[in-house]
């Protein structure tokens, strides 16, 4: 019984990922939920309280996802330089593509709301571990020369947020993206001096 519930909120959520993602959680409705669903709206609210509920386990589902995603794409790096660039890649390319995560992150709207901190501070703090993971190594290794790999990290990630929405969501970056990575990970890796 409890596997066929857990189907059934597994269903329920990626259902309702798609309505949130087109109308926002602000405007989504249960009853919007439950048509998606193909079920009642009573029987929604045995799987889930309400609506907040439904977008935590959105959220949540599609944080999972992209540590998931994340993983896969730093284990097919070799050296810690090739994670790092793929860590930026990614960061850069596949946050936003998870609607609901994305704007937990960033919606100022959602911020009253404790899970949205929670998310946010969590993420914050696994961002943190995969750079610091990622400094470290190379720190090991002689490539990364950094008195600290917190200190590293939370420049890199800091840096990371706020590329995001100049250099991404601005149209006039679109067409010379890949370019624009390429210099942002030459200046992080050599600075701006002429050598």
């Amino acid at each position: 019984m409890v596997v066929v519930k857990e189907k059934i909120r597994t269903r329920i959520v990626k259902d309702a990922r798609k309505i949130f993602i087109r109308n926002g959680f602000k405007t989504t409705t249960m009853d919007q939920i439950a048509h998606a669903t193909g079920m009642g709206k009573s029987s929604l609210y045995y799987y889930f309280p309400g609506k907040e509920e439904i977008f935590r386990a959105v959220v949540e589902f599609e944080a999972e996802e992209l540590k998931i995603m994340l993983g896969k794409t730093l284990d097919k790096a070799d050296s810690p330089t090739e994670k790092l660039q793929s860590y930026m890649y990614f960061r850069l390319h596949h946050v936003r593509t998870l609607g609901n995560f994305y704007a937990a992150l960033k919606e100022e709207q959602l911020s009253g709301m404790k899970f949205i901190m929670d998310i946010r501070t969590r993420f914050d703090r696994e961002e943190l571990d995969v750079v610091r993971g990622i400094l470290e190594e190379g720190m090991e290794k002689g490539i990364f020369q950094l008195r600290s790999s917190e200190i590293g990290a939370i420049a890199i990630s800091t840096m990371m947020k706020g590329l995001e929405q100049p250099l991404l969501l601005s149209e006039a970056h679109k067409s010379d993206r890949a370019n624009l990575l390429e210099d942002l990970i030459r200046v992080l890796f050599y600075g701006v001096l002429k050598r």
